[in-house]
């Protein structure tokens, strides 16, 4: 079996597994150069420890970020532990150490920032601005992702409740709410969207909004604001808005509940919002103990 023919087997198990396109591209995008740092034609099962942390020293000359450098190498690790357990293999993939990634800082929006946001938003028709407001709308107040974005049909609305029925990664199903500002856009676009469709979100021709299409919206709404703007750091500012606004009212946080409005897996990844979330209180907080005490002249 060749290094190829078992990247491509690995691939097709994937894609057997029901993994969503986007996932299939990254290992395809990050896998595919160690394939061939490998050798494509090379016998996979003579692939040793030395070869993978050869490729691994290369990648530390590479001038790509830390950020990407783990996503690489992090995704070599997934190959490589699912060949050792399909192929009789030399390597150990447990020794392979994937670098933390560099902690990012998410930026939350100011009220005026996102005033501006949606002020921004201004399209030839009027119901093409409702629905780009609308998209942004859902992506910052109910942490919907693209991709989520793109598959939400009409049926999953409940206007009465302000629920939304949210279809994620795995075909995984969960129920977000939906604000008061959200609901007022929903049914506005409702009332001036000329196609009937399934769908929610449609093209100017009534198709189906894509990914990318939604993408170049974003982009090209970024490109007209003073500060960085984009899906995730949309999605970002729904969780860590959501913590912060839970430990004012509450003084603590339900992080179990925002994983699942968040459609996470794994809980780690839903804490770490809730990290920048007490930066941002503790940062906020002006708390002296010297200013309580009187001190003389």
């Amino acid at each position: 079996m060749t290094c190829q023919q078992t990247f491509d087997n690995f691939i097709l198990t994937k894609r057997l597994a029901d993994l969503s396109g986007k996932t299939i591209s990254n290992y395809e995008q990050f896998i595919a150069p160690f394939i061939d740092f490998l050798g494509t034609d090379r016998d996979f099962e003579r692939v040793t420890q030395e070869d993978i942390v050869a490729y691994i020293s290369a990648m530390l000359t590479r001038p790509i970020s830390k950020a990407t450098r783990s996503t690489y190498i992090r995704h070599i690790k997934i190959f490589l532990r699912w060949a050792g357990s399909e192929y009789d293999v030399s390597y150990d993939a447990k020794k392979i150490k994937v670098p933390k990634s560099p902690k990012r800082q998410v930026r939350i929006y100011s009220d005026a920032e996102v005033s501006e946001i949606f002020q921004t938003i201004s399209c030839e028709s009027p119901w093409l601005t409702c629905r780009n407001r609308l998209i942004i709308a859902l992506m910052y107040d109910s942490g919907l992702r693209q991709n989520e974005i793109c598959t939400m049909k009409r049926a999953w609305i409940s206007l009465d409740v302000r629920r939304l029925k949210v279809r994620g990664k795995g075909d995984k199903e969960r129920t977000v709410p939906l604000g008061a500002t959200s609901a007022r856009l929903l049914e506005k676009y409702f009332m001036l969207c000329p196609f009937d469709s399934d769908y929610l979100f449609v093209s100017r021709h009534g198709e189906p909004l894509t990914c990318d299409a939604v993408k170049h919206m974003v982009t090209k709404l970024a490109n007209q604001l003073p500060f960085e703007l984009s899906s995730h750091k949309l999605r970002h500012n729904f969780a860590t808005n959501y913590c912060i606004d839970q430990f004012t009212r509450n003084n603590q946080v339900d992080i179990y509940s925002l994983m699942y409005l968040m459609g996470h897996e794994n809980i780690e990844t839903t804490r770490r919002y809730l990290h920048f979330a007490m930066e941002i209180i503790a940062s906020r907080e002006t708390i002296s103990h010297l200013d309580t005490i009187a001190l003389c002249g």
